[in-house]
């Protein structure tokens, strides 16, 4: 059985002292780091987050800014298109009446050559028919 005498009463004395000069020499420092080594891990969590939701709202932003951005060079893209439809409308008119000009030119200018070549067959008709009526006169 357990005798219950002065020794023991010593020891358990002895090992509360240990206990409490191990809780002021060892533990409250550990414990005092452990505090510290928390708040700042929670501090930087909270920093990460913080980041986390900073770099959400500007890819939502960005992302926003694209679209805007897509749609706004479709739109330029569209009217691009159709002030080059406009312009090459007008160019066709142009090059079309510009032709329609040539022609009509051409055409009076070979009427023109077509009375004067058609005079002077006339006239050389007229000048060989004189010949070959002398001609026949006298022949």
């Amino acid at each position: 059985m357990l005798d219950l005498n002065i020794t023991m009463a010593f020891q358990l004395v002895n090992f509360l002292i240990a206990i409490y000069v191990l809780n002021i020499l060892l533990i409250r420092p550990i414990r005092d780091i452990i505090k510290k080594r928390n708040g700042i891990m929670d501090g930087m969590a909270e920093e990460a987050e913080s980041f986390e939701y900073q770099a959400a709202e500007r890819l939502t932003a960005y992302e926003a800014e694209l679209t805007r951005a897509r749609q706004d060079a479709g739109l330029t893209r569209e009217e691009g298109r159709a002030a080059g439809l406009e312009q090459q409308q007008t160019l066709v008119g142009e090059a079309q009446k510009n032709a329609r000009d040539i022609i009509a030119e051409t055409r009076e200018s070979l009427r023109e050559q077509a009375a004067k070549t058609l005079d002077d067959l006339r006239n050389q008709v007229s000048d060989f028919s004189s010949r070959l009526a002398a001609k026949l006169i006298k022949g």
